[in-house]
């Protein structure tokens, strides 16, 4: 048997493919991360509306007094840490937390959203706020400042709630 121990010519194309299949796979290479890039940026920035949206309910429904629409923003085991300390947690004390203010204060309250951030399924809100609270059986008026922090954990369902809340400033007097 005679077997021949010359290579198989090389074909002139042969540099010119490699090139070009290298330049495509790159090419595709910075196609692909740039469109992983954009899709993860739009569900963030539609998330960043939904939660300023959020935030802008809960304070139309607080002074609003709407007492079942503002729990519906809290997951059932959240918490509610106060200026004074107090942890406030679970659905059945927030209902009581909320129901007390209701009775007791008109708010004006206003938020000031210094920053909002997600990171996969939680999500923060931070920035101060202002407020007087005008005691509904004397007409007396409180005015209170400070900061806040809302804390939010996606649910299965892709809605947003509350998980964490927190207030910090001088609480009002008496309380």
């Amino acid at each position: 048997m005679n077997i021949s121990s010359t290579s198989p010519a090389k074909s002139s194309l042969y540099p010119w493919s490699r090139r070009a299949a290298i330049a495509f796979l790159a090419l595709g290479t910075i196609l692909a991360l740039t469109f992983c890039l954009i899709a993860a940026a739009v569900p963030q920035a539609s998330t960043l509306v939904t939660l300023a949206r959020i935030r802008e309910s809960w304070v139309q429904d607080l002074r609003t007094k709407q007492l079942e629409p503002i729990l519906k923003f809290y997951a059932p085991d959240a918490v509610f840490l106060q200026p004074t300390g107090e942890r406030i947690a679970g659905s059945a004390a927030l209902r009581t937390l909320f129901q007390t203010i209701m009775a007791t204060f008109n708010s004006d309250l206003i938020l000031h959203s210094q920053n909002v951030e997600t990171s996969g399924d939680l999500a923060y809100d931070s920035g101060d706020f202002q407020e007087t609270l005008t005691a509904i059986a004397t007409g007396a008026q409180i005015t209170a400042k400070g900061s806040y922090i809302i804390i939010f954990k996606r649910q299965p369902n892709g809605s947003w709630q509350i998980v964490q809340h927190v207030w910090t400033g001088t609480p009002p007097p008496g309380t």
